[in-house]
């Protein structure tokens, strides 16, 4: 039986995976040139197994459907025999943070697919993503740089909300462990930002990357500090990581087209991790504050579109036909 061709869902889905993880396999073959923990090297070797996988599996689907293969990235876009730049306990932190992102995009791309051979390897891949992300949660507690969430006290027995004063943002009752929850994730990852943009603004040599790259690193820190100071007015405060995980090495690494579209993705995940925290917090004062930095972090990956296309480093995902244009 012929298969079935690809849905616009299961193209653009294909699309998406090779693209991006063309790209993280560039940051993958850095970080295993200058790791340093024999742990640590382990995780991204296994990273990196799996996203040459998901790349190669996503462009072989799409060129036997007759798909235009993308071009992704490739070697011309890192220099392996650059100096060391982020630490091992980043590289753990980094890799912790795309495989939580693998896990719920390749579940996404799964719900969206119909073809048999297209739901068979996402499945694969999902359980490939699965068993990444525990072996880097074990080898990061073994090394000891797991950054853990707050632990608080609970009540004893479970209750019901009492009145709309449970979400005043004037009379700001405790947080509860939803909140909690997504608050302290979202001050990882802004840590996780703020690192990045320090590591490419000190070694690009392009002004204008430099300058982007400068905003990124002042809206992280900015939307640290906010959900930092909504934990400890419940008195909760957030252990972080005392390694600075960036090195003073100023020597380029990655092409200005790879960091650009690595910020814009990091960009899209914030806001979909706001969109969620939004969702499951009660208090007024909270949702607000995610839409307001969600509306900020949309501008800011808005700027980096406006730089990929002014420096045609944007390639476009496959299209369907203008019919207007071909009635003309």
């Amino acid at each position: 039986m012929d298969k079935l061709p690809l849905t616009a869902n299961e193209l653009g889905m294909l699309w998406t995976q090779y693209v991006q993880n063309s790209m993280v396999d560039q940051i993958l073959r850095y970080f295993l040139e200058t790791v340093e923990n024999e742990k640590t090297k382990s995780v991204i070797e296994e990273t990196l197994a799996i996203s040459i996988d998901t790349a190669k599996e996503s462009k072989r689907l799409l060129v036997e459907d007759g798909a235009p293969a993308p071009k992704g990235f490739n070697e011309q876009d890192v220099d392996l025999n650059s100096p060391k730049l982020f630490t091992d306990s980043f590289m753990l932190t980094f890799i912790e943070h795309i495989g939580k992102a693998g896990v719920a995009t390749n579940g996404l791309s799964l719900g969206f697919s119909v073809r048999k051979d297209v739901r068979d390897f996402l499945s694969e891949t999902t359980r490939k993503t699965i068993d990444l992300f525990n072996h880097c949660i074990d080898t990061s507690l073994s090394e000891d740089v797991y950054i853990r969430a707050p632990q608080v006290d609970v009540q004893s027995e479970a209750e019901y909300v009492q009145g709309k004063k449970y979400s005043s943002p004037f009379k700001k009752r405790s947080l509860n462990t939803v909140e909690i929850s997504h608050l302290f994730e979202n001050v990882k990852t802004n840590v996780i930002g703020e690192k990045l943009c320090t590591g490419f603004a000190q070694t690009t040599k392009s002004p204008e990357i430099k300058s982007y790259l400068k905003k990124g690193k002042k809206i992280s820190k900015k939307h640290l500090n906010t959900f930092t100071n909504t934990l400890k007015e419940s008195d909760i405060y957030p252990p972080m990581s005392s390694s600075s995980m960036v090195s003073t090495s100023t020597t380029p690494v990655f092409s200005n087209r790879l960091i650009i579209f690595l910020m814009t993705m990091l960009s899209s995940a914030g806001q979909a991790n706001y969109s969620a925290g939004s969702s499951a917090s009660f208090r007024y004062d909270i949702i607000f504050n995610y839409q307001k930095l969600s509306a900020e972090i949309s501008l800011f990956a808005k700027d980096g579109l406006d730089l990929m296309i002014k420096n045609g480093w944007l390639e476009e995902p496959s299209q369907a036909p203008d019919r207007s244009d071909l009635i003309k």
